[in-house]
């Protein structure tokens, strides 16, 4: 089993970062509705996650799902740095768990060094604005109970779909859903947060060349420019280029700062 979910924990121990992935969409949310102040999660059990992976945790703590709970995330040093560079310590308890060697002896002088060097996390960060006891403090707990996930759904890891469902026209046009501005694609467009990028958005979160929409033969595709903080078609994030459908909706840097994205776009090739 990937996943274990009992009293207030639940522990992550995937072979595979779609197993990890579809855990945490799986279980996570029915540990926030378990009737304690505080939770945890445990993650060390799965050997290598990437930063890709590591977002659909993020998702799930910018996304406001656990807000109302007191959260602990035991993390492996490997995953320390995704956690800072998505300033999530600032939301959220962290404990980096560092594996103990063959020997049960710690090199405290390498230890020392590598948290001076930034790789871990000295000391737990508390949650922003979070008051109560520490999980040693709490009551005891009750007896077992054990949860089923929700029935299997399919989650794919990235955004994918087949040339030949994409729509097709000689024009498409992509619409800023704050403004409801209409950027006509004849050819290609980027998007970015800087000239020469064809489409301009002065928000920081933004990289200087996001991403692009290009024509092939007479279908679109998207394609993210290595951006910083991700691009998300239809809530899956792009790493190759992706065929685009009429309503397809567009998201660019999910962040603390932008929860639900820096900008949302839909791209059509119907005529205003």
């Amino acid at each position: 089993m990937p996943a274990t979910l009992r009293w207030n924990r639940l522990v992550i121990a995937a072979e595979s970062e779609e197993e990890f992935i579809s855990a945490v969409f799986d279980y996570f949310p029915q540990l926030l509705q378990l009737p304690y102040e505080q939770v945890e999660m445990d993650i060390t059990g799965t050997a290598e996650i990437s930063e890709d992976a590591f977002r659909s945790i993020a998702i799930k703590l910018i996304g406001g799902e656990a807000e109302e709970k007191k959260v602990l995330i035991r993390i492996p040093p490997s995953v320390d740095r995704y956690f800072r560079h998505a300033n999530l310590y600032r939301m959220v308890e962290v404990d980096v768990v560092h594996p103990v060697p063959a020997n049960g002896k710690a090199d405290a002088a390498k230890v020392k060094a590598d948290i001076l060097a930034g790789k871990y996390a000295a000391v737990k960060a508390p949650a922003k604005g979070r008051t109560g006891k520490a999980a040693s403090e709490l009551a005891p707990e009750p007896a077992a109970v054990e949860l089923t996930p929700e029935p299997a759904k399919e989650k794919p890891q990235r955004a994918s779909r087949p040339v030949d469902k994409a729509s097709k026209a000689d024009v498409g046009f992509l619409v800023d859903v704050e403004s409801g501005s209409r950027h006509e694609i004849r050819n290609s467009m980027m998007i970015g947060r800087e000239p020469p990028s064809d489409l301009v958005f002065q928000i920081p979160t933004i990289s200087k060349r996001h991403f692009q929409i290009r024509k092939e033969g007479d279908a679109f595709l998207i394609e993210d420019m290595r951006s910083t903080n991700g691009t998300y078609l239809n809530g899956l994030p792009v790493h190759e280029p992706v065929p685009l459908r009429d309503g397809d909706e567009v998201v660019v840097a999910i962040t603390l700062k932008h929860p639900k994205g820096a900008r949302i776009f839909q791209f059509t090739t119907k005529p205003e």
